[in-house]
């Protein structure tokens, strides 16, 4: 009774815990944005051009948001610029979930996986008459339900969803195979015993 107490406060714990990929991606997005602080001055004037087909928007508003908490004024692109104004180009190399390292803990926990969110951005830093490219990659990992896949994925987010592995060689054949085995081996001991 109090085993089954414990376990179903530690599901209900993780359900409550488990975050979309989209919040994981935010999450990695900005701590990849929070690395321009160490390339453009303090309060600068900003402008930023994404180029990232169909979703800009996806980046655009997290990194505005980091940005302005950094202290930095963004502004559009077409505005008026003067002295000490930066512009910033990024471009998306890489921004997508993937999942791996299918396992099972234990018999009385269901299979998890490890999730990745990844992020690399190539950027383009123009002003004070100089022009910099950088490139910033940072990634986010942790551990999901295997079954929950699909609960955190966005179907209109295409770089949200990702293929779930197998699992592993272990687990597909040998864990069946040794329980099949123990199986054999009580039924003919039972027999054996009998006769």
């Amino acid at each position: 009774m109090i085993l089954c107490f414990v376990f179903n406060t530690k599901t209900a714990k993780a359900q409550d815990e488990l975050i979309s990929n989209t919040e994981l991606l935010h999450k990695v997005i900005e701590k990849s944005i929070v690395q321009l602080e160490d390339v453009l001055p303090s309060n600068a004037d900003v402008s930023l051009e994404i180029q990232f087909a169909d979703y800009d928007w996806f980046i655009r508003h997290r990194a505005i948001k980091v940005l302005g908490d950094l202290g930095y004024n963004v502004r559009g692109n077409n505005e008026n610029y003067q002295d000490g104004h930066y512009k910033v180009e990024l471009g998306v190399e890489q921004l997508g979930i993937r999942y791996d390292n299918v396992r099972k803990r234990s018999i009385f926990r269901s299979r998890t996986m490890t999730r990745h969110a990844d992020v690399a951005f190539s950027l383009r830093i123009s002003g004070d008459g100089r022009e910099r490219v950088i490139r910033i990659s940072e990634y986010v990992s942790d551990e999901i339900a295997y079954n929950k896949h699909r609960e955190v994925e966005n179907s209109a987010l295409p770089f949200t969803q990702a293929n779930v592995p197998d699992g592993s060689f272990t687990e597909r054949l040998l864990g069946p195979a040794v329980i099949v085995g123990a199986t054999g081996v009580v039924i003919y001991l039972f027999f054996s015993v009998r006769s």
